[in-house]
């Protein structure tokens, strides 16, 4: 099995909430949606609950984040397009890609909003049928910690895209990398365990592919 990569260099467009200058589909909508860090998909949403619930370091900073009246927006892929840079093209969200996070910057560097992607069917099916509900539960929340706790949030509280908090860079161990400190204080007020490296070793399944 190839698992999946995680790249930045995707522009994603038509996310159907109203964020920032990004064209809408209203017609999906179920309801309105406030807050800070929202999701029409229960699947994340019951994520965020958890993550809300159990961890102080996610309540403080999901805070700070709706006082400064900015949002982070994740969706499935279903609910993006992406537009590749290099020819202008679009397509649908590449379906071997498992998350990814996008400010939406305006006036050049400003950031009042960032999309995160999460891939919770391709999780599903890496998940295997052997995971137990747990399991899987467990690595959503450690993927959506990474992605919105790592990379969108300090977006967000910086509104600027000098707010960048980057993964590991060649040469730099993974858990000296700023997301994926971040990421580790959560894991560690969940009981999650620590990320120690910038592949999938630190998920449940991928003991599974080990065994």
């Amino acid at each position: 099995m190839v698992l999946p990569r995680h790249y930045s260099w995707a522009v994603l467009t038509a996310v159907v909430f109203s964020v920032a200058a990004v064209p809408v589909r209203a017609d999906i909508l179920p309801a309105p949606l406030t807050g800070a860090v929202v999701t029409n998909n229960p699947t994340l949403q019951a994520s965020l609950n958890r993550l809300f619930q159990r961890s102080e370091s996610w309540r403080r900073a999901v805070k700070a984040v709706e006082a400064a009246a900015r949002r982070a927006v994740v969706v499935t892929p279903k609910n993006v397009r992406v537009k590749d840079p290099r020819n202008g093209q679009e397509r649908a969200f590449d379906d071997e890609v498992l998350a990814e996070v996008q400010p939406l910057a305006e006036h050049e560097t400003q950031v009042d909003a960032v999309v995160v992607v999460i891939n919770v069917a391709l999780l599903e099916r890496m998940q295997g049928r052997f995971a137990t509900i747990g399991d899987f539960e467990d690595d959503l929340d450690r993927i959506v910690a990474h992605e919105v706790y790592g990379h969108a949030i300090p977006y967000l509280l910086a509104g600027d895209l000098s707010g960048k908090c980057a993964d590991p860079v060649k040469g730099q161990r993974a858990e000296d990398a700023c997301a994926i400190r971040r990421e580790n204080e959560i894991r560690s007020e969940l009981k999650l365990g620590v990320r120690r490296d910038y592949g999938l070793d630190g998920l449940a399944m991928a003991r599974r592919y080990r065994d």
